[in-house]
């Protein structure tokens, strides 16, 4: 989120990294499509089925609860690279089933192609057709808890308002339309649920980091947090007429004390590092248990920032902030055995800039995507759904002097691009529909349209490039290497090579591609990019030998096929200069081992 001096609006709020202030403007050029072509291509392929009335679909009424259950039957997410374009049937059992109940199996997690990675926060935009339209594969919405439980009220509930173990609810009105209208065209829908109200959080001596931010204070009472969840995930679970929330985000950039605070920090003092983990911890199993007893295929999700490295650990400055790294290994040990997956934000470094690069590592960019993938295949090598990630929030600022709409573009284009070459992620969720004049006031305006609504370059280039579903297809950014990875081996005069699915640092030159497979084969192998000082090399070990992971790249096949050429890993000399090869000698040059076959690529 913003972390910025200026009070933001807590229903329009950037989950963003600090604003830097310095370093060098970012220009661009970028070609795109008109924005009148967007406008004619609105709503194509749009389902017109009926919309469900849902207040005469479901009656207010008291609910007991059923007894919580911690198992997790979710579905793998299909990212199978396939060539369905089909927006309903791509997304599973997104929509709602039209019923008033809740009897019978619960829905299965829904399913989504790579095609359609890609989803909006749309500001609630009024026209559906736009957003839904344009082969948007998901949504992200804002469920904040002090808007729906301003205080405790019990017994028989007001006009607008509805019961759930003994409590009354106010109903959102646009965030329910919202939901049920996504939901009924086949869009996943995304809830991020914080903002403690004011009742809940009296006993906690919180900091906020600016008038407005009380709503961040963590709640004094996990499970009042957690009741709520619950009710989310009964309300909209897919049978009750009013859609569905298929993904839970617990609180929002919890890694820093600004967006989740434990009451330390400022005139409070230093964090403890136990402690912050061990709250957080204690309130997501409870909210993951609450969603499991109504949903069972629902994923449950930590929010991080981009501030990914141990170099990031400070407790005690005074907006304390906790590595990503560090948070995840304290989290995971106090939730286990429960499914736990990452909701991040690559924002790039500066969040004022556009450029992005590998070397933003430490920091979690969409340059440094890979790193995320990487370490947790490294770390939590047995735990299945932490190798799910979601990207929940994030853009590319358009405001000069340190930005441009051209440059906004080609960032976004950009970070597709590193996106779609990442196996492991499987939704990316721009921050936003339009610009936010509170992130105004800082320089930062990262939405696809400005505030009147009027298109950047940006819209266009979000808008087109995985139309999928057009005839022909109009694929850009990466979409068009579907269902494949491209493989780049690069060069730099004093660098070396450097070999990646994702664009590789500032000053290479590429030299020669190959394709692998984005999602897992028979008989294929996944790569893995690995840190090598300045360079980088590949490596079928998901530990990268002891070093510093830096991605998955592909999957590579075991075996000769039509088509193939063999692939090596190859070494400059005695120096750590690595590269890839389709000649065994390595051109002359140390051969070190064969990768498995690839595809060549034009």
């Amino acid at each position: 989120m913003l972390r910025a001096v200026v009070a933001v609006s807590l229903a329009g709020l950037c989950g963003c990294a600090e604003v830097a202030l310095q370093g060098a403007d970012a220009e661009a050029s970028f070609d795109t499509p008109a924005a009148e072509e967007v406008g004619a291509l609105d709503g194509a392929g749009v389902d017109a089925s009926e919309v469900f009335d849902i207040s005469d679909v479901f009656d207010a009424h008291e609910v007991s609860p059923r007894d919580v259950t911690a198992g997790d039957a979710s579905r793998e997410v299909g990212l199978d690279g396939s060539t369905d374009g089909g927006r309903a049937g791509d997304a599973g059992d997104a929509g709602d089933a039209g019923d008033a109940g809740d009897a019978g199996e619960p829905l299965p997690y829904p399913t989504r192609s790579a095609y359609r990675i890609k989803g909006l926060q749309p500001d609630f935009w009024p026209d559906y057709d736009e957003i839904v339209g344009n082969n948007t594969g998901g949504v992200a919405m804002n469920l904040v808890w002090y808007q729906w439980e301003p205080s405790v009220a019990s017994g028989a509930c007001s006009a607008g308002q509805e019961q759930f173990d003994g409590r009354c609810f106010n109903i959102e009105g646009n965030v329910d339309r919202a939901i049920a209208e996504y939901s009924r065209r086949g869009v996943v829908v995304t809830a991020v649920v914080y903002g403690t109200p004011a009742w809940a959080r009296r006993r906690r001596n919180c900091t906020p980091a600016a008038p407005g931010f009380e709503g961040f204070c963590a709640p004094d009472d996990p499970d009042e947090y957690a009741r709520f969840v619950r009710y989310l995930a009964w309300r909209y679970n897919g049978r009750r007429g009013h859609g569905r929330l298929a993904d839970f985000v617990i609180q929002n950039e919890v890694n820093a004390n600004d967006w989740f605070d434990v009451g330390c920090g400022g005139t409070a003092g230093p964090c403890d590092t136990a402690e912050w983990i061990s709250t957080y911890a204690t309130l997501w199993a409870r909210a993951y248990d609450a969603v499991m007893a109504e949903q069972r295929t629902a994923h449950v999700l930590i929010s991080l920032d981009h501030h990914f490295g141990t170099t990031f650990d400070r407790p005690a400055q005074e907006r304390p902030l906790l590595s990503g790294e560090t948070f995840l290994r304290g989290f995971a040990s106090r939730v286990a055995p429960r499914a736990w997956r990452v909701a991040f934000h690559p924002y790039p470094p500066d969040l004022l800039r556009t450029p992005f690069s590998p070397d933003d590592d430490p920091k979690v960019t969409y340059g440094s995507l890979g790193v995320l993938p990487g370490w947790l295949r490294q770390t939590f090598p047995g735990v299945s759904s932490a190798l799910e990630i979601q990207l929940t929030e994030s853009g590319v600022n358009s405001v000069a002097p340190h930005a441009s709409p051209a440059a906004q573009a080609a960032g976004v284009c950009d970070s597709f691009r590193n996106v779609l070459a990442t196996p492991g992620i499987e939704s990316y969720i721009y921050h936003r529909m339009r610009d936010h004049p509170d992130e105004l006031v800082a320089g930062l305006g990262v939405g696809l349209r400005n505030p009147d609504g009027s298109p950047k370059p940006a819209w266009a280039v979000w808008a087109l490039a995985n139309r999928n579903d057009l005839t022909p297809p109009q694929l850009s950014c990466g979409f068009e290497e579907l269902p494949y990875t491209r493989l780049a081996r690069s060069f730099h005069s004093t660098r070396g090579h450097w070999a990646s699915s994702r664009i590789a640092p500032a000053g290479f030159r590429r030299e020669q591609s190959w394709r692998l497979w984005r999602a897992p084969r028979p008989n294929a192998s996944m790569l893995y990019e690995c840190r090598v000082g300045q360079h980088n090399l590949l490596s079928p070990d998901p530990n990268c030998e002891g070093l510093r992971p830096l991605g998955p790249v592909g999957y590579i096949e075991n075996n000769p096929g039509p088509g193939t050429v063999p692939l090596f890993r190859c070494r400059v000399g005695a120096g750590s200069d690595h590269f890839v090869s389709p000649a065994a000698d390595c051109e002359g040059q140390i051969t070190e081992q064969r990768l498995g076959f690839a595809y060549p690529a034009p």
